[in-house]
Order: C-alpha cells, then sequence, then structure tokens
C-alpha cells in the first residue's frame, strides 16, 4: 500500500467537481388546470335563514361565475350589488367541464 492510500478512509472527490451547478427545474403546471383560458367556473350560493343580520337579503340566491382563482374561506364576493363572504367552499376534482367548486357565501355587512 502506498502512503498516501489509507484502508480506514474512502478517497474524497475534490470539492469543485462535487458542487455541479444544476439547472433551475421548470414548475410543472397543476394537474387540473383550467380548460377555459386560465378561469374557474364555480356555482355560489346563498342561504338567507343562516344569517341574522336584519340588512341581509331575505331570499336564498344561486349564481355561476369564473374567477382567475378559485375563492377561498373568507374572500369577499360582489354580486348585484351585495357583497357576501365566502363562508365554505366545496372542491371538486373536475374529469371534465363543469364548475370546480361550490361556494357557500354569507351576507357581510361591515363596509
Amino acid at each position: 500500500m502506498s502512503t498516501d492510500e489509507t484502508p480506514d478512509k474512502p478517497k474524497r472527490k475534490p470539492r469543485s467537481s462535487r458542487r455541479a451547478k444544476s439547472e433551475p427545474q421548470l414548475a410543472l403546471p397543476p394537474a387540473s388546470s383550467p380548460a377555459s383560458g386560465g378561469l374557474y367556473k364555480v356555482q355560489v350560493f346563498y342561504l338567507a335563514a343562516r344569517n341574522t343580520n336584519p340588512k341581509a337579503p331575505v331570499k336564498d340566491a344561486l349564481w355561476f361565475a369564473t374567477y382567475p382563482i378559485i375563492p377561498r374561506v373568507g374572500d369577499c364576493l360582489f354580486h348585484d350589488g351585495i357583497y357576501y363572504q365566502v363562508e365554505r367552499v366545496f372542491l371538486y376534482e373536475n374529469m371534465g367541464p363543469g364548475w370546480y367548486a361550490d361556494i357557500e357565501v354569507i351576507y357581510y355587512g361591515r363596509r
């Protein structure tokens, strides 16, 4: 055995060759990207019986809308001159044409 080789320690690579600079990886699109030009179709519903605010609308409401992102809990939506706050979101795995989420809203009385 030569003097520079020892049986206890494996040979080390020089530091410059260990740190190979890797190219940045490209981000992959989401698995279920919207088909209609970056907009998500959602169904929004308002249940009047759940609100105790006297200024809240007295009739239930249902409408369809498209958004660049699916609204999240706490977000505010404006429809027919009234502000609504997202209470619950039900997401769907969209395998074909249809909507991506059902969104339950409540009256948002603070302005």
